[in-house]
């Protein structure tokens, strides 16, 4: 697969990067400057719907896992049981409280529909996934309008919404500074964007260096921590930022409004 680099921080527009970690193929590097941290070399755009096939997810999903991956993600099922809290729920219920039903919302990088389908009940959904196999298993649900292809190539003409979801898919991006600029412009003033992404600050990866969870290239390019997201958030217009990324989490929870 032929690579490209990222040459200027798209956070801080600095040049200078400083390289952290060896992990295959793969340098991640990290700005010098804000923190902000990629992968070396980024894998080219029009290549990314290759790894979504059907074929990569069954290859991702059946792989071979470490012990304590596998500890940690039935810690974490478990956990979701007891409480009763998914992703999905969080998001649904955040959406309850911050915008009136019946609003438009669009959830980029909608997978196999499991938000729309819960959303639906109170929301008008379009969803838009890169991945023709779960594009189509999200498809076919009446209420639900999906989109197959990349956000940051896609046309959405004149298309607003009331609240825009993207769950677990700003490391999937290799220019964060257009999708948040995207969501800025598709969202009505007053409109709410709702993120959860890798949290790059965590004292987890700073102690599992190389093996932290959240290295995953070429599937996941880029990682925030709470600082540099914050500022890319102000920089693309969005106010009354709050993010929730507690110090051993690996992942962190955005909500910023137009």
């Amino acid at each position: 697969m032929q690579g490209s680099q990222m040459l200027i921080c798209p956070v801080c527009a600095s040049k200078e990067w400083a390289g952290r970690y060896k992990i295959g193929e793969w340098d991640i590097e990290e700005c010098s400057s804000c923190g902000f941290a990629k992968i070396d070399p980024m894998p080219a755009r029009q290549m990314r719907a290759e790894c979504y096939s059907e074929k990569k997810i069954i290859e991702r999903n059946v792989k071979q896992k470490t012990l304590i991956q596998v500890i940690s993600r039935r810690a974490k099922r478990f956990f979701s049981r007891i409480t009763g809290r998914n992703k999905s729920g969080i998001f649904y219920n955040k959406l309850l409280k911050y915008i009136s039903g019946g609003s438009r919302i669009l959830d980029i990088g909608c997978g196999d529909g499991s938000f729309l389908k819960l959303a639906k009940e109170h929301f008008e959904c379009t969803g838009i996934e890169i991945s023709e196999h779960l594009a189509s298993l999200a498809g076919g649900e009446p209420g639900i309008k999906i989109i197959t292809g990349n956000f940051l190539n896609a046309d959405f003409s004149k298309e607003r919404y009331g609240g825009i979801t993207m769950i677990s898919l700003l490391e999937h991006l290799d220019d964060p500074a257009q999708a948040l600029r995207i969501c800025f412009e598709l969202l009505n003033t007053g409109g709410v964007l709702l993120l959860k992404t890798v949290n790059y600050g965590s004292l987890n990866r700073r102690i599992r260096k190389e093996r932290w969870t959240g290295f995953r290239p070429p599937d996941h390019m880029i990682y925030f921590n709470t600082v540099n997201l914050r500022n890319m958030l102000a920089k693309t217009g969005f106010r009354k930022i709050k993010i929730h990324a507690p110090p051993f989490s690996d992942n962190m929870y955005c909500e910023a409004w137009k």
